[in-house]
């Protein structure tokens, strides 16, 4: 990613390469709102002009970046005006506000080769610039990580490593280092600059002061993307000294309560000598804790902050606080009579109701319709009141989940990142709100970067270094400073000999067994017919209940079919001769579909893409696209569990409830489905839309234990018939 002055070719963008933007009369109004959050914009960027984009929250950043980057959706909503598409797969490389949106591979190596595959680029040239990505973005976990399992600031730059991997011509960053500690932040903003020379950047940030000297323009929008300010940073802040304060993205200093009235109070929770694991993690003794030896009070009347690097365990140690989470060791004192009320890193996983109203008075236990009507005023969401949460923009989603969290009125308020993608002027709001908290006695703990936080609040505890009091330091989880930037398969929790296995033959078993099963014609015959697979299960079981779960369906139908045949088919009703004639039919459902279920069910999804697309040439969209949602849909478990537990937490029902069941599940479906098109969004944005070839980052051998499978294979082809040969 680094080009010597004056140098030109496929490692480095050339100046005839270099990409100018534009925007005339842009007006956007998705469908979800009634007004338009952007309205006759016009916009004109020269080619390799480095450009601020600055407003308060809600004022439209994240949609203008998007229309420059040329994705902005019709089916979506109302589009007018014209913006200039780009010249070319990859031209514009745009990381998303939220960086969970953006990945889209299993493995943070895969997720950087995404868009060189799209490109259909060699595939030295894939591997080459994933790793260069990779290093540009500061990543510090290995390439065989899952990315969704890493933490919020390490998943920001696994995303930009995405938006990098193209080398487009022109960078569109939103919020790149809102997740990051101050010492990373600038890092990963020195590698953006370093990355951006000789291309056109747009950043949009609440960091301002960061990114001032470094770029040639910026641009100050206000309500509904309207331009307030365009020009020289330099000039317009000279000329205008109060300008930032009146676009609402900056305040003037002010005096900071420190303490309530009363001073701290009694201490509502307490951890002592707490060990920690990294979340997944299966806990062997040899795997050090992520976090050794937690002390923490937590008084009422205080606000106390959990800061350290991106992955040192911030979020972990409050799901541990809020009962999410088991410590390995040490001891958690939580008074069951203490009202706790929590705000996720991600706000919607804690909405609950169809309005921005309700889901402030959605807990049982926030009663005060006064209360409610002050917070939504008090945060800038009273416009937005019979708005729908989920139509909301990122900051003031995250406004509105503390509020419903404070109009709970709790004991313990415990906030993961409360301040990110916030400007200053709503940032200072939301801390006036947690003061407040404090002021009324609660104790108040929150994990973040944020300096400002940190100096207003009482108490900090920096988990740097492992948060051990006397233990060794402990690095952030799956942290590296030198981490294998290798692309391989998909790791395994446990090796089977299926594994051994191209994905095709493992389909081929299941398909010849398929057809073997059409042979059987006798009970006896079908019982011998599964023999076989009964024998060769255990090589494609990793675990005996993950088998059985998969098997679970096959025998709970063959066995419904037994029944129904034995009652209702041509034989006397419930004979010896209609049970024998359900085993039979039974027995070959099983011989139809077990051996295939236990077969794929050891298969990669990503190693299936790369079977299918790399080496059986089938349409590469369809494909990677399925393997994107595979993936996805692999995480679904974890997404249920958040949901769920953050209604537990809201007082909305207990765990086994009929009514958190089914409101848990439809938040998860709507969860599912805005995934869905914000990860389209960011594959579109990695040359998806327009890759009619693809190449795949790794290819799918055939090695000489497929000999074997295919022997397998025909085996359960042939051995029916030989069955149903012997007992007839």
């Amino acid at each position: 990613m680094r080009c010597p002055p004056g140098a030109t070719g496929s490692r480095c963008p050339r100046r005839d390469r270099v990409t100018s933007l534009s925007l005339h009369g842009l007006r956007w109004r998705p469908l979800s709102r009634r007004h338009r959050t952007v309205d006759g914009l016009d916009l004109e960027i020269p080619a390799g002009q480095k450009v601020l984009l600055a407003g308060a929250s809600g004022s439209g950043k994240s949609t203008v970046l998007r229309a420059l980057a040329g994705l902005l959706d019709e089916q979506a909503g109302d589009l007018e005006g014209q913006a200039a598409p780009p010249s070319r797969p990859g031209e514009r490389g745009l990381l998303l506000q939220n960086p969970a949106h953006a990945l889209v591979a299993a493995t943070v190596g895969r997720d950087a080769a995404f868009g060189p595959e799209n490109a259909a680029l060699p595939r030295p040239e894939i591997h080459e610039r994933a790793v260069e990505a990779l290093d540009a973005a500061r990543v510090d976990v290995p390439s065989s990580r899952e990315p969704l399992a890493t933490s919020g600031g390490q998943q920001q730059r696994i995303a930009l490593a995405g938006a990098l991997a193209l080398e487009p011509d022109v960078l569109l960053l939103d919020e790149p280092t809102s997740m990051l500690d101050g010492p990373t932040a600038e890092a990963v903003r020195e590698a953006v600059l370093e990355v951006a020379a000789g291309r056109t950047l747009v950043v949009a940030d609440h960091r301002l002061e960061a990114w001032l000297p470094h770029v040639d323009r910026l641009i100050v929008l206000g309500e509904r993307a309207t331009v307030l300010a365009d020009g020289d940073p330099d000039e317009l802040l000279a000329a205008r000294p109060h300008l930032l304060v009146e676009a609402g993205i900056a305040v003037e200093t002010s005096t900071v309560d420190r303490r309530s009235a009363d001073g701290p109070g009694p201490v509502v929770a307490s951890l002592a000598g707490v060990d920690v694991h990294r979340p997944g993690s299966r806990r062997r003794r040899s795997e050090p804790p992520l976090l050794r030896g937690v002390d923490l009070e937590l008084q009422a009347g205080t606000i106390t902050v959990l800061t350290g690097p991106s992955g040192a365990g911030k979020t972990t140690l409050l799901q541990v606080v809020l009962g999410m989470a088991k410590p390995a060791a040490g001891r958690l004192a939580l008074p069951s009579r203490e009202r706790i009320a929590s705000v996720p890193q991600n706000p919607e996983h804690s909405f609950v109701a169809p309005t921005v109203r309700q889901e402030v008075t959605a807990s049982p236990w926030a009663t005060d319709e006064a209360l409610a009507e002050q917070l939504l005023t008090r945060a800038g969401l009273a416009e937005l009141a019979e708005a729908n949460p989920y139509t909301l923009s990122g900051g003031e989603q995250r406004r509105l989940a503390i509020i419903a969290a404070l109009a709970q009125q709790p004991d313990l308020l415990v906030l993961d990142e409360p301040t990110v993608g916030l400007d200053a002027q709503r940032r200072r709001a939301v801390l006036e709100l947690l003061e407040q908290a404090r002021a009324e006695g609660r104790a108040v703990l929150a994990a973040t970067h944020d300096p400002v936080l940190m100096q207003r609040a009482d108490a900090r505890l920096d988990l740097a270094d492992g948060a051990g009091g006397d233990a060794p330091p402990v690095p952030p989880a799956g942290s590296d400073p030198s981490p294998d930037r290798r692309i391989g398969p998909v790791p395994r929790t446990r090796w089977i000999p299926a594994d051994a296995l191209n994905p095709l033959v493992l389909c081929l078993i299941g398909i010849l067994a398929a057809i073997g099963s059409f042979a059987v014609d006798t009970w006896q015959g079908g019982l011998l017919a599964l023999v076989p697979t009964v024998l060769l299960a255990p090589l494609a079981m990793r675990t005996l209940g993950g088998g059985l779960l998969r098997l679970a369906p096959i025998l709970l139908s063959a066995a419904g079919l037994a029944w129904t045949t034995a009652f209702l088919g041509d034989a006397p009703s419930l004979s010896t001769e209609a049970w024998l004639l359900g085993a039979k039919e039974a027995a070959r459902i099983t011989a139809f579909v077990a051996p295939g279920v236990l077969a794929l069910g050891a298969v990669d999804a990503t190693a299936l893409g790369d079977a299918l697309g790399g080496r059986l040439r089938l349409p590469a969209r369809p494909i990677a696209a399925s393997v994107a949602g595979l993936v996805r849909a692999g995480h679904l478990g974890r997404q249920w569990q958040i949901i769920t537990q953050a209604r537990v937490l809201r007082g909305t029902g207990s765990p086994a409830s009929p009514r958190l069941l089914t409101g848990a599940t439809l938040a998860l479906l709507v969860d599912a489905l805005r995934g869905a098109e914000q990860q389209a969004l960011a594959m579109d944005a990695r040359g998806f839309a327009t890759a009619t070839t693809r190449t795949w980052a790794l290819p799918s051998p055939l090695r000489w234990p497929d000999l074997i499978g295919a022997g397998i294979g025909v085996l359960l082809l042939v051995w029916p018939f030989v069955a149903e040969m012997m007992v007839g």
